[in-house]
């Protein structure tokens, strides 16, 4: 199927679109230039068949040239779609009209006219077949490989056609009438069909003098060759004539001439005059031979041509497309002000050196041209180069061996032509010759001297906060040991003074006074709290050292709960407090360390108990919920400050609730707790306001989750 578009031929010549009056009036110029065109080209179609009929002197009715058949040929490639059956049954007509003007029967005249146009026909298809509605054109091999290809065949048509017709007719030797018709169509469409399809426009080589001479000295040549000789070698004369026009002049121009010439010879054969008509005379030749070798000069004239016009095209093409492309990179290293660009030979002298080199280094490109680029590297940063590749401390060598080892990108020494030495990012590369061969080198550089500085200059900041963070952490780890040992040394005194203030409390060593009975029970209770405050640190000496450990077993929660509350009787006597404890009369289950969870239920409680007023209440609730059992500590107390709520698992601290009401404490009942639910597999959570009480959520599973401690784990928690 044909795949062309059905854009019409008007569009050529009306421009673009304008509203109104303006517009019609260019499309009626357009309808207008088509009708003429279309008209002159039928009229051209019928006076090439009328002419090339009317002197047709061989038994098999072959013409001795047809150059309608290039005309209908093109007619059909540059008109569009709607028109164009109309146009080959009109070129079938005039073509028919014409043999049966001339004598020839009905039956012989309808299979000559078919054949020609058919071939006509053919030509067209196979050329704009695979175009998607690109115009035909000559550009590059490929479209003179089609265009040869498709002239060859739709000629065989012509040929088989008429051979065949000449064979059912009788007429004359067949296979001569189809060498005849196929000679006669590639010949015409070969000298026509160039002008109706599109090519590369480029300005000749040659002046306007310089062409127009070789025209005249082209045509008069063809004119001496045909009307002034009869010596048929001679007529390949003219041939090379069209090489020069390939070479220097443009493939409209030639293919002008080209018929200029195959009118000339055609004419001259027509008159019986010339050398080619004198072959026949000569040696007895059938006149579909002697045609035939008109056909033969006209495609050597054609086929030398096309290929060498198109191939000039292409490297014209080539070419310019490289100058650009030169041009382009020569704008691009001349623009690239920030960048040295260094280009040498392969013998390593400087063959460029573009404006940023000149910039960076301070060398004008006038008095580096030629040298060598070792002048602007230190000898050591040459040799320390050079040595790291194994070779010799050159600039060159350098390179070929950076190359050879894909080592090409790094930094080096440059130095200034003032003695400054810079640091840059350099790249080396090979640059290829034509061939393949090496044909130098390209280095690029960017100076990167203040980034280097700022980079080594991190990396030594980076080296100093890694030796602090290592002294902080070693630091951390005396003072830790420090407490441990410190903490394991008080406790047996502090033991041993607790111990003796119950013997003198119990009388043992004789009565006591009532001052002498105050005075020990205060230092029983700052005995006591003494060695909490040694027991809170042995276990924050655990937990950052990850050794704090539980022991689980089979516990009962209300069980801990009620022993926790227990626990605080001293804390709670002579405080006017509501103390309420509710959990379930079923045991509460959990696979837990009891020291350790009645350790956390009494920090939570004792926190309650110190930040509520008298007056006020505190509730611990025990909430079984299937896999897991809540611990609510909730009381009516002073409440956490927005600000506060934060850090309050950080360990040492206080809230500022705590300095307001002289609560005693050590800030680290809260960090122990979240310890402890770590361990365990639970999460905490917090709710308070300042002036409204606070509401601590502990939320266990049934099987505790046993995980190694770490210094920086931590039971997930959430405040609200």
């Amino acid at each position: 199927m044909e795949r062309t578009t059905d854009t019409d031929e008007a569009s050529r010549f009306s421009g673009p679109t304008l509203p109104g009056r303006s517009s019609r009036r260019l499309r009626r110029t357009g309808h207008a230039a088509r009708r003429v065109r279309v008209s002159l080209l039928l009229a051209a179609v019928l006076a090439a068949a009328w002419a090339s009929i009317a002197v047709i002197n061989s038994p098999s009715a072959a013409p001795t040239i047809w150059p309608a058949g290039g005309l209908v040929a093109g007619l059909l490639l540059t008109s569009p779609r709607h028109l164009r059956r109309g146009l080959l049954a009109s070129s079938l007509l005039l073509v028919l009209g014409a043999y049966l003007a001339q004598g020839y029967d009905v039956v012989p005249s309808l299979g000559y006219s078919a054949s020609f146009v058919g071939a006509a026909w053919l030509v067209r298809r196979r050329l704009v077949d695979g175009l998607d509605g690109r115009r035909v054109a000559l550009r590059d091999s490929g479209d003179v490989s089609q265009f040869v290809g498709s002239i060859a065949a739709g000629s065989l048509l012509a040929g088989v056609g008429y051979g065949l017709t000449d064979w059912a007719a009788g007429a004359g030797n067949p296979l001569l009438g189809a060498m005849g018709a196929f000679g006669a169509n590639a010949a015409a469409m070969m000298v026509l069909l160039p002008l109706f399809v599109e090519t590369v426009s480029f300005e000749a080589l040659a002046g306007p003098r310089e062409r127009t001479l070789q025209a005249v000295l082209t045509v008069g040549t063809t004119l001496a060759v045909f009307l002034a000789t009869d010596i048929p070698p001679v007529v390949f004369a003219v041939m090379p004539m069209f090489a020069w026009h390939a070479f220097r002049g443009t493939l409209r121009e030639a293919t002008v001439l080209l018929t200029v010439v195959a009118v000339i010879g055609s004419a001259a054969s027509m008159l019986q005059i010339g050398p080619i008509w004198g072959l026949g005379e000569r040696y007895g030749l059938p006149p579909e031979l002697v045609a035939g070798i008109l056909q033969l000069f006209l495609l050597d004239c054609g086929l030398i041509l096309l290929p060498l016009s198109v191939m000039v095209t292409q490297q014209r093409i080539s070419a310019g497309r490289a100058d650009a492309e030169r041009e382009t990179l020569q704008r691009l290293v001349a623009s690239a002000t920030g960048i040295a660009i260094v280009a040498t030979g392969p013998d390593g002298t400087i063959t460029l050196f573009n404006p940023g080199a000149e910039a960076i280094l301070g060398y004008p490109a006038e008095e580096v041209l030629g040298q060598r680029p070792d002048v602007f590297h230190p000898q050591d940063e040459l040799r320390h180069q050079a040595a790291r590749l194994g070779a010799l401390p050159t600039f060159a060598d350098i390179c070929r061996a950076s190359i050879a080892a894909e080592d090409s990108h790094r930094l080096w020494r440059f130095r200034r032509k003032d003695g400054e030495e810079r640091i840059m990012r350099t790249t080396l590369t090979a640059v290829p010759g034509p061939t393949g061969e090496l044909a130098g080198y390209l280095a690029t550089a960017e100076d990167v001297t203040e980034r280097e500085a700022a980079h080594q200059a991190m990396l030594l900041t980076v080296e100093h906060q890694r030796t602090a963070v290592e002294r902080l952490q070693e630091l951390e780890r005396v003072k830790g040991d420090f407490v441990a040992t410190v903490s394991h040394e008080l406790r047996t005194p502090i033991t041993s003074i607790i111990g003796y203030t119950e013997m003198l409390d119990d009388g043992l060593v004789g009565e006591l006074t009532a001052s002498q009975r105050e005075i020990i029970d205060r230092v029983d209770r700052n005995g006591r709290r003494l060695l909490l405050l040694v027991e809170d640190l042995l276990t924050l000496s655990q937990i950052e050292a990850s050794s704090l450990k539980i022991e689980p077993v089979a516990t009962d929660l209300g069980s801990v709960v009620r022993k926790a509350h227990e626990s605080l009787g001293v804390l709670l006597g002579g405080r006017d407090l509501a103390v309420e404890v509710a959990t379930p009369a079923a045991p509460v289950v959990h696979h837990g360390d009891p020291v350790q969870l009645e350790r956390m239920v009494a920090n939570l409680m004792t926190n309650a108990v110190k930040f509520t007023p008298d007056g006020g209440t505190v509730q611990v609730v025990l909430q079984p919920d299937g896999e897991t059992s809540r611990i609510v500590v909730r009381d009516s107390g002073v409440g956490i400050a927005e600000s506060d709520q934060a850090k309050l698992f950080t360990k040492f601290f206080r809230s500022s609730s705590s300095f307001d009401q002289a609560v005693q404490g050590t800030g680290l009942g809260l960090t122990i707790v979240q310890a402890i639910v770590a361990l365990h597999g639970g999460r905490i959570g917090v709710t308070s306001a300042h002036g409204e009480g606070t509401t601590v959520t502990v939320t266990l599973p049934r099987v505790a989750v046993v995980t190694p401690m770490s210094s920086t784990s931590s039971a997930g928690y959430v405040l609200g």
